[in-house]
């Protein structure tokens, strides 16, 4: 657990906003930014903006790296409840993630009596609705109780400004929101992972009360996308103080309840300009939300350093993958390696022939194609080069032909990296150092810093001419 100290050092560093020019301008949410990728991806970078009452509050530093990486781990213990968006996390902050269609309605599940909001059960409860959601509930329930079973709560997804209106599940299928035969999936799958986060909770100490899921479609299949039991997006007791509560001694929460607490006691629930949040606050809600991941997962929080820069250093980094024919090209492969190295530009040396093992080939491109970084793939390929084409018409990037030399051919064999079908067009450049100062080029057009390096090696070459000339006429 991180101490105060550590958190306070850390308030200047809360990440606000992320700027990813070579991603083109982002979508934003309350929280996230969003970024298409091709190949039907998105990039999404959880920032530290926190809101309550539908309205960004300020900033809670690690706030986005606890739900990125909480998020990522219920991901893949829930996939054999329901398949999931999640396709790599190249950042604590971010994500790349499969484009899905999101279902038109939030899908609630609720397992405790409880809340404040018009849309709460016990709001609804305690006003006299005798079938809130369009459900039986016991009679002379009292506040925070716990439900004889998990419930479905689903509500509308209102437009930005008008709130959430709630629905019975029949209305779901009434109102042609969700189809009938999809929404017995989406009931299923949702009381399904309720379970599951209760079960871990309980093991931590803790109750998990209720939360929100998000469930979309891709390629016709039901996801489940977003986030997952996360602070943000559920309500979380300390078991021990729900046990012992009384009226004047409500559960200890670990979410973010503490921070609508602390508004609607300064008389804010979502009316114009919302109050400052304090150090004192953004600190106590950071390590709230740290002990909570830390309870959850039973690993220790490691805080990532850098804030926003590091966010961005991380997903713009430029990277030329070189996929090579066969090891045999390794040697030539090595010489562009180390030359793209030189010019601060990273390389990955890959295996994988389009002849032979195409279907890995396309495998390892799905990966490449699915991370941010800015990137030129480079080829190598000797006696027949269809790897080159093959990249090309596979990936968005641009891509290099270097053929490796050959005594065998009497040198490079240049035609068949020239003869390419309509809008597959690999540039060709037979010098390996040539062809990595070539990808440091293009790469440059989007990496300042790569640029710089560039020029600044153009300019000892062309020092280098003028003292040899000089020497050569005193």
């Amino acid at each position: 657990m991180l101490t105060d100290d550590v958190i306070q050092a850390s308030l200047a560093e809360a990440i606000e906003t992320v700027s990813l020019p070579h991603l083109g301008p982002a979508t934003s949410g309350k929280v996230r930014e969003a970024w298409r990728l091709p190949g039907h991806r998105r990039v999404l970078v959880t920032t530290d903006r926190v809101s309550a009452f539908d309205r960004v509050i300020g900033t809670i530093p690690f706030k986005g790296q606890v739900l990125n990486q909480l998020s990522a781990w219920w991901f893949e213990r829930t996939r054999d409840i329901v398949d999931n968006h999640l396709v790599a996390v190249p950042d604590p902050n971010t994500m790349v993630v499969r484009d899905a269609t999101p279902l038109p309605v939030e899908v609630i599940v609720r397992g405790y009596l409880t809340g404040v909001t018009a849309t709460s059960l016990w709001t609804m409860y305690s006003s006299g609705v005798e079938t809130p959601y369009g459900l039986e509930l016991p009679k002379g329930m009292r506040k925070d109780d716990r439900l004889p079973q998990p419930v479905l709560t689903p509500t509308t997804k209102a437009a930005a400004g008008q709130h959430d209106a709630p629905l019975s599940s029949a209305e779901v299928v009434a109102r042609g929101l969700v189809p009938e035969g999809l929404w017995r999936k989406v009931e299923q799958a949702a009381l399904a992972l309720f379970a599951e986060g209760q079960r871990v909770a309980e093991a931590a100490g803790l109750l998990l009360v209720d939360t929100k899921y998000e469930l979309g479609l891709v390629d016709g299949r039901l996801v489940l996308i977003d986030e997952v039991h996360t602070p943000d997006s559920s309500r979380y007791w300390v078991k021990s103080a729900w046990e012992s509560r009384t009226p004047e001694s409500p559960p200890e929460h670990l979410d973010k309840e503490l921070l609508r607490k602390e508004l609607a006691a300064v008389g804010y629930r979502g009316d114009g300009t919302p109050p400052p949040l304090s150090d004192a606050m953004r600190t106590r809600l950071a390590a709230r939300y740290i002990e909570l991941f830390e309870r959850l997962t039973g690993e220790r929080f490691v805080p990532a350093a850098g804030g926003r820069q590091r966010v961005e250093r991380a997903l713009s980094r430029p990277l030329v993958p070189i996929l090579m024919g066969s090891r045999s090209d390794l040697e030539h492969g090595t010489k562009v390696k180390r030359a793209l190295e030189e010019l601060g530009v990273d390389a990955e040396l890959r295996v994988a022939s389009a002849h032979k093992s195409p279907a890995l080939l396309l495998e390892v491109l799905a990966r490449y194609e699915a991370d941010p970084r800015p990137k030129v793939y480079l080829a190598i390929a000797g006696r027949s080069n269809a790897l080159s084409g093959m990249l090309c018409a596979a990936v968005s990037a641009p891509v290099v032909s270097c053929p490796p030399y050959s005594d065998r051919f009497g040198g490079a064999d240049v035609f068949s990296s020239l003869r390419m079908p309509s809008h597959v067009a690999p540039a060709l450049v037979l010098d390996p150092e040539n062809a990595a100062f070539f990808c440091a080029k293009v790469l440059g057009l989007m990496t300042p810093e790569v640029r710089w390096k560039v020029a600044d090696i153009q300019q000892a070459s062309r020092d280098k001419l003028r003292h040899d000339d000089a020497d050569l006429h005193g």
